[in-house]
């Protein structure tokens, strides 16, 4: 996962990069011109200076040859030759073997005709160009220093500056971190100048006041609606008793009856189940007394020794001394739960393992594949396929934990699955 900044950045980055790389070679590519066509300016400034010098000192034919001969021999980069007819002029650049520095070398050359006492030279000028690729070097090598120099310091006050202006975005994101349904109150955002800013936090309050609001009226109608079912489900109950001890029902009734029966029960416990979440949310198990957990463990876990013949499960514990600050009724209905959980998932036969260290307990299964975790805690979702529970025991355990900042995790390794509290 990255982060805003990051990804604000990286194209940046990115073409910064990308224009440094490719101005390289046009920086070459221009100096080199320009490089070339000065050369060109001085050659053929030279041409105009050495006709016209000639020229003027008046001297016979045999004095201009001979001085002619003598720059030809002792001049670097002139070559003098008679010619019988004008030609045009010739500009180029060409590479051989320089003598005088006994090694391959560029040249710029310009090849023109100079006309003295009414004669005609052939004149080749030609400059050593070996100092170009020296100054383009040095150029790109202070053009990448000061690019490098100019990204680093980019890269900075970007940094610097987005960090400022998303400073009350981050302010809001961690508000919103805090945020809980069932609190029951909104939590309070930063203010801004920002006007952006501003309308975000003022949509977020309102969407938390209507998330509140639609929280609150489900929880009363959840409330409501679990009282008012809890004396209907009593009545047909109790009517159904009487009809399964009722010997005018032959035998295909009383199979229907059952699962009537059955039925019934399952809706009163999720019943029960609602009314006390309702009850968990609504704060009313405020007292806590100083509790022996392996104590209170050990007396939930006799009420199942009858479950775990009758499945024959194998139970085992290794509890040590360990206390907790909580309420009573609470921490044995999670108790409860979780090792309800744990003989429901564990199939005959299969071994239930307590686990009780300093701050952690470990409520450990057998099983034949892992549950699904993501819907583990979650109301009325169903972690497996195998056993229909009420959907509604794990989600208890999670909300009694979170009333006290503890924390339950799940996790399935050796074919066993393992429940833990961290308190």
């Amino acid at each position: 996962m990255k982060k805003l900044l990051d990804r604000s950045l990286r194209p940046l980055v990115v073409y910064a990069f990308v224009v440094l790389v490719v101005s390289i070679p046009v920086y070459f590519l221009i100096i080199d011109w320009i490089w070339e066509n000065e050369l060109d300016k001085h050659h053929y400034a030279i041409r105009e200076k050495l006709e016209k010098r000639l020229t003027h000192l008046s001297l016979p034919d045999t004095a201009v040859d001979n001085m002619i001969a003598v720059l030809d021999k002792v001049q670097p980069g002139f070559s003098f030759s008679q010619a019988a007819a004008p030609r045009p002029d010739s500009l180029y650049t060409i590479i051989r073997f320089d003598s005088f520095m006994n090694d391959r070398e560029q040249f710029r050359c310009l090849l023109t005709d100079i006309r003295v006492n009414n004669k005609l030279y052939r004149v080749l000028v030609e400059t050593n160009m070996e100092e170009i690729d020296e100054t383009i070097l040095a150029i790109a090598a202070v053009t990448i220093f000061f690019s490098m120099l100019l990204l680093a310091g980019f890269i900075y006050l970007n940094r610097k500056t987005a960090l400022r202006i998303w400073q009350p975005f981050y302010d809001t994101l961690s508000a919103l971190h805090n945020f809980r349904l069932e609190t029951g109150k909104p939590v309070p955002l930063p203010a801004s100048d920002v006007t952006e800013f501003t309308d975000l936090n003022a949509s977020l309050d309102a969407l938390m006041q209507g998330s509140l609001a639609s929280y609150r009226q489900q929880k009363e109608f959840t409330e409501n609606a679990s009282h008012e079912l809890q004396t209907p489900l009593a009545i047909v109950k109790s009517r159904l008793d009487m009809l399964l001890q009722s010997q005018s029902l032959d035998a295909a009734q009383m199979r229907i009856v059952e699962q009537v029966y059955q039925a019934i029960n399952r809706v009163s416990r999720i019943n029960k189940n609602l009314l006390l979440l309702a009850r968990i949310e609504h704060a009313q198990f405020e007292e806590k007394e100083h509790l022996a957990l392996d104590r209170v463990f050990a007396d939930v876990a006799a009420q199942f020794t009858d479950r775990f013949e009758n499945n024959a499960l194998h139970y085992t514990r290794d509890i040590g001394a360990f206390s907790v600050e909580a309420n009573p009724v609470l921490v044995e209905i999670l108790l409860t739960n979780l090792l309800v959980n744990a003989v429901r998932y564990t199939p005959a036969g299969g071994s239930i393992q307590v686990h009780l260290v300093e701050g952690m307990l470990t409520i450990s299964n057998t099983g034949t594949a892992a549950l699904q975790a993501g819907n583990l805690f979650r109301r009325f979702a169903q972690a497996s396929g195998e056993h229909a529970g009420s959907g509604l025991g794990l989600a208890i355990a999670r909300e009694i934990c979170e009333r006290y900042g503890w924390r339950i995790g799940y996790r399935f390794d050796g074919r066993m699955h393992h429940f833990s509290l961290y308190f």
